[in-house]
């Protein structure tokens, strides 16, 4: 498949991916789920019909987790359905991230996101804590299907990098912040954070992130945490559960993460 175009840098929801090297280096996609954009980058050959997979199994899974689609699988389980298989395994392994995460994570919070002025309207389960990075190790087992080992995909900030060095950068939270850079090799990474969707107050910024322990806004200063994990979900559960905990507060068998503040 030929290269449709190569990002010198590529600016995603709460981090950046810096493609760096020679034009044949590397291919690239570009393209939009989830309500927000994905890239995918590799080195070595491809199948023609690549976009169309990628594309078809990010819509497969929005179609599953979407919380604003009332005929997902989701809205349809919040509503008094059963899961469906699919479904059932992304509860079930949000249950279990739940149980090793503590008192911060929890997916039984959509009223509570939408009371706060960030969710749709509703009860019953919020999945948006570990829907896309589920969705990117997906995308990750496709490409290794397809003989792809040696490539980075981004979902709204969510990363997954298969073999080789990519080279990524983590988005200050402090406006105008030099960003982090770091290598990813075989890792996931995913961060939150209050600088992007937040309200200002007094206090602080009132982040989209609930605290389950009392069902209101997470709010401080501009700062975010960023998980690295063997996959995509463990790392994107994970540094919701951090970010609301903060600073000093991570549990024992926490992941690998880093802070970033002002």
């Amino acid at each position: 498949m030929k290269a449709l175009g190569i990002l010198a840098l590529m600016l995603v929801v709460l981090g950046v991916i810096a493609l760096k090297g020679s034009p044949s280096d590397k291919s690239v996609l570009t393209g939009r789920a989830m309500g927000c954009s994905w890239t995918l980058a590799w080195r070595g050959t491809a199948p023609d019909s690549l976009r169309h997979e990628v594309a078809a199994e990010l819509e497969r899974w929005e179609q599953i987790l979407s919380q604003w689609r009332p005929d997902s699988d989701l809205s349809r389980y919040n509503e008094g359905a059963p899961p469906s298989p699919d479904l059932q395994r992304v509860i079930t392994l949000a249950e279990t991230l739940q149980a090793e995460t503590g008192p911060a994570f929890d997916i039984r919070l959509l009223e509570s996101v939408h009371q706060a002025g960030f969710g749709p309207a509703g009860k019953g389960l919020d999945l948006s804590a570990i829907g896309k990075g589920f969705t990117v190790d997906r995308i990750g087992e496709l490409l290794r299907a397809r003989g792809m080992n040696d490539f980075v995909f981004e979902l709204g900030g969510e990363v997954l990098a298969g073999d080789g060095d990519w080279p990524c950068q983590i988005e200050s939270p402090t406006e105008g912040g030099p960003p982090t850079p770091i290598i990813l090799r075989n890792q996931a990474m995913a961060t939150s954070g209050n600088y992007h969707q937040s309200l200002k107050t007094s206090a602080g910024l009132e982040s989209h992130l609930i605290d389950p322990r009392t069902h209101k806004p997470v709010v401080r200063p501009p700062s975010s945490v960023t998980v690295f994990a063997p996959d995509c979900a463990t790392a994107d559960a994970w540094a919701t559960a951090l970010f609301i905990l903060g600073p000093g507060h991570a549990p024992p068998g926490a992941p690998d993460f880093r802070w970033h503040a002002e």
